[in-house]
């Protein structure tokens, strides 16, 4: 059987653009998402704007020595601004203000600020935003509680929704991150919305942790897993009842498509500071290196659209019928 490519479409959604600290004021700053080439800037009021990257003038990237001035992007060709909402501002030396300048508009992507991230919403057909990216416990100022903030940044060689499939996919937990036992996943479904609670058994001294980190005399111990996705772009992850003080693990997994065959993780962990000096970061670099045992596999694997499925798999053809909601265009055979 020849390798199948993934029959994908772009997703609509919220995804992440980059990191809120990493977008200084007066910053200016190009990236890949969803196979368009955007620009964000942050003005001196400190607001963030997305945009597509070309100058409609004469085409030059706003993200290639592109400058902010106050409350616009500055072309680094002739100078041409651009406001926020990618309506043109000022061409500095023109007497007479051209009336096709007057109706030009540069896409502007809507964009948020939230879960320290810059989230920006594609669709195929520039519809509006049909929902919100939800503020989420430990990653919006509320910082008593919860020790460091880690992060971690992945580029992934496959899309999106292959990515998302091995939260369902209960039997590759054993061979290929080692885990004990096959975690008990209950699922639940509301519109954009999906939630997964798995009893999981852990073991903070498994191959993923790196050595400096292992926790040796600890044992195994059971907890449970929450995550919850909105959409394909965001991930909250949640852990409870971790020893030996009933300690939390929180993270968010930021998620942007880059193309029809690469995307970009970008995710935040932080524990609670009751377990942050032993095994909270056992826990947060067994997590953080569990990914790369699975980069091997979606580098090679061909896309399966009829896959032949046992009682063991998980509910991967639910989590397929759901993911369908986020694609204008029906997926190829």
């Amino acid at each position: 059987m020849p390798k199948q490519e993934f029959p994908f479409p772009m997703p609509n959604g919220w995804f992440c653009v980059t990191r809120s600290h990493e977008l200084n004021v007066g910053e200016v700053k190009g990236f890949k998402f969803c196979e368009k080439e955007v620009v964000a800037f942050r003005t001196e009021s400190g607001e963030v704007s997305v945009l597509d990257a070309f100058c409609p003038h004469l085409g030059a990237h706003l993200g290639e020595g592109g400058c902010v001035h106050g409350e616009t992007i500055e072309c680094p060709f002739h100078a041409w601004r651009w406001n926020k909402d990618g309506t043109c501002a000022e061409i500095p030396y023109a007497k007479n203000f051209p009336p096709k300048a007057k109706d030009t508009k540069i896409f502007n992507y809507p964009s948020v600020e939230v879960n320290g991230f810059i989230w920006a919403w594609h669709h195929l057909h520039q519809e509006e935003p049909t929902w919100e990216v939800p503020a989420l416990e430990g990653f919006n100022g509320d910082d008593e509680k919860w020790g460091k903030i880690y992060h971690y940044d992945y580029n992934i060689n496959t899309v999106l929704q292959e990515i998302a499939e091995n939260d369902v996919d209960q039997a590759h937990f054993p061979k290929v991150h080692g885990s004990p036992s096959l975690p008990e996943t209950e699922a639940i479904t509301d519109g954009i919305y999906r939630k997964t609670i798995a009893e999981t058994l852990m073991d903070p001294s498994n191959d993923s942790v790196s050595e400096e980190h292992k926790v040796k005399d600890h044992g195994m111990f059971t907890t449970t897993f929450t995550r919850e996705s909105w959409g394909l772009g965001t991930v909250g992850l949640k852990m409870v009842n971790l020893p030996p003080s009933g300690g939390e693990f929180i993270m968010v997994n930021a998620s942007c498509p880059v193309d029809n065959k690469n995307s970009i993780l970008r995710w935040s962990m932080r524990v609670s500071k009751d377990i942050e000096d032993e095994l909270g970061m056992a826990i947060i670099d067994g997590i953080a290196n569990g990914v790369l045992d699975d980069m091997p596999i979606w580098d090679n694997k061909s896309y399966v659209a009829d896959p032949i499925l046992c009682d063991g798999d998980g509910p991967i053809n639910k989590f397929r019928k759901w993911v369908h909601q986020f694609y204008s265009e029906p997926l190829q055979s």
